[in-house]
């Protein structure tokens, strides 16, 4: 049975584990973290991830070993690390977690061995651990050992079934180390294209830049068109409508660690990258020009003001940079009572229909399939004050308005 160590064993990690696991490896999951490790030994899921509890319950201590001892690793003819790069308080990439991991991994790595970067890291970052690898005695990466980026680009929450049907990028260092990571991406039974490392880490951040940056223009168009007095879904569907050159997309709340993040690792050492850091502007504001036209409408002193979804985007529990938090201070701030409510997220997962008694603003910021299913008019009509205000940026409730007043919704939406 092949050996495989997953260094870093959270919502990336975890997931790959279960599925090397599933596809037959003898798998570790290494983590620094004590208490993640004991939850996952007790057969506990640490998030929701579909489909996870019943592979972590099947394969826990059999084919799947949680750990916090890097000592497994002189075992393992593959190593990855599903490490994330933060940023400083300059939003400069930070490579703390990954240097950390390499000084506890050096004195298990040996000849033959292929290590495998998984999580979205700055350009560059491949050949910096391959420089630390060379530095070892005995390991010469490329010669005698591989090393490859081979960036994750599942959803989270449908990881394990998107694991074996996205296309892997495969970076090595050199041929070699490319060729030893699609023998192991190939277990998946999905197609893998090759390339080089750096080439792998633009294109993992290429990916999440073009979908930052559709977002941001669809933001955008959603605040000219709040500022001219029109609602921007009835306009995007003008444009779409029966014409081939359409696909304007509609407006939403735009956060979570990656997409906030990942363009600073593009545009740190280049001074004319107007266009990423202006989205980031476009999408982080957003919630603002929502409140302010909430406000144009209503005064939110000593108002109860409901947010509905504090997770990032939706169908998940994880509220990393989710700009729910955005809206629930500047609500705070115009001295509102607010209140937050997540069917996911173990801290906000109370009773809706209790939350939502007497709201004055309800604020639909994660379109969650709960949220599809539970919000009816009928619940709105019987819970909240007859004046309440609705802000539904996702458009949920398919009127095609951004605000709007449960009388509006009573008239025009039965």
């Amino acid at each position: 049975m092949k050996k495989i160590a997953i260094v870093g064993i959270g919502r990336v990690g975890l997931p790959l584990s279960l599925a090397f696991a599933e596809a037959g490896f003898k798998v570790f999951g290494i983590d620094t973290n004590e208490d993640l490790v004991n939850i996952l030994n007790a057969g506990k899921m640490p998030f929701w991830e579909k489909g996870g509890l019943k592979l972590l319950k099947k394969h826990r201590g059999k084919n799947f070993i949680p750990t916090t001892s890097y000592s497994v690793t002189k075992d393992c003819q593959y190593i990855v690390l599903t490490l994330g790069t933060p940023v400083d308080e300059n939003m400069n990439p930070s490579l703390i977690q990954i240097d950390a991991a390499l000084s506890s991994l050096k004195t298990y790595l040996k000849p033959g061995q292929t290590l495998i970067l998984r999580s979205t890291v700055s350009p560059g970052t491949t050949d910096y651990v391959k420089n630390f690898l060379n530095k070892i005695k005995g390991i010469r990466a490329g010669k005698n050992f591989y090393l490859a980026f081979c960036p994750e680009r599942i959803a989270e929450g449908n990881a394990l079934e998107e694991l074996k049907e996205i296309p892997q990028i495969v970076g090595g260092v050199d041929k070699k180390s490319t060729k030893k990571a699609i023998e192991l991406f190939k277990n998946f039974g999905i197609k893998c294209w090759p390339t080089d490392s750096l080439s792998a880490e633009l294109a993992k951040l290429f990916t999440n830049m073009y979908r930052y940056i559709s977002f941001a223009i669809a933001n955008e168009f959603a605040i000219i068109a709040g500022n001219y007095h029109r609602d921007i879904y009835e306009i995007v569907d003008l444009v779409n409508k029966d014409y081939k050159r359409g696909g304007l997309a509609v407006p939403g709340l735009t956060g979570g660690p990656c997409l906030f993040k990942d363009g600073f690792f593009l545009i740190n050492e280049i001074p004319f990258t107007d266009l990423i850091s202006t989205s980031w502007k476009i999408n982080e504001t957003l919630p603002l020009f929502l409140i302010n036209k909430i406000k144009e409408r209503t005064k939110l002193a000593d108002k109860k003001c409901v947010i509905l979804g504090a997770a990032f985007k939706p169908n998940i529990d994880d509220t990393r940079e989710s700009l729910s938090f955005k809206v629930k201070k500047a609500l705070e701030r115009s001295g509102a009572k607010v209140f937050l409510h997540d069917p996911l997220v173990k801290k906000y997962k109370t009773d809706l229909n209790k939350i939502l008694e007497n709201a004055d603003l309800i604020f639909i910021a994660t379109p969650h399939d709960y949220y599809l299913k539970n919000l009816t008019i009928e619940k709105f009509e019987t819970l909240v004050n007859r004046n309440c205000l609705i802000c539904d940026i996702w458009n949920i409730f398919k009127t095609n308005r951004v605000i709007f007043s449960l009388n509006f919704l009573s008239k025009n939406c039965h």
